[in-house]
């Protein structure tokens, strides 16, 4: 039986994630703090559909832990029309904030 990868604590510490996220319009916003509620203790292989929570296919980026080694980033959708996102890392059961703002801007910005 494999090990429950579960989310255990989030890290909003990344300056480009809290930058972007001040960006955030004020509906916008609520739904992202809701969103970004919902991933402490998730099991992020089997996040409930809403989220859209997924790794991106193909897709590494530098580890917020260890900068010498590439890890895989995930992202969850801000909004129920899909319109905004964030991604982040998941490290050591812990979820790595990254960046957050409209779809395209994120998919650019990885």
């Amino acid at each position: 039986m494999s090990k429950v990868r579960q989310i255990r604590a989030v890290n909003y510490g990344n300056p480009i994630f809290q930058k972007t996220f001040r960006k955030l319009k004020p509906d916008v916003l609520k739904e992202a703090k809701r969103a970004l509620s919902e991933l402490i203790l998730l099991d992020i292989d089997n996040a409930p559909a809403k989220l859209h929570l997924h790794a991106l296919t193909n897709k590494q980026v530098l580890s917020a832990l260890d900068q010498n080694k590439k890890v895989p980033v995930y992202s969850i959708h801000l909004t129920t029309n899909d319109t905004y996102k964030a991604s982040f890392t998941y490290e050591e059961e812990t979820a790595y904030m990254r960046i957050c703002g409209e779809h395209d801007d994120v998919d650019k910005n990885l």
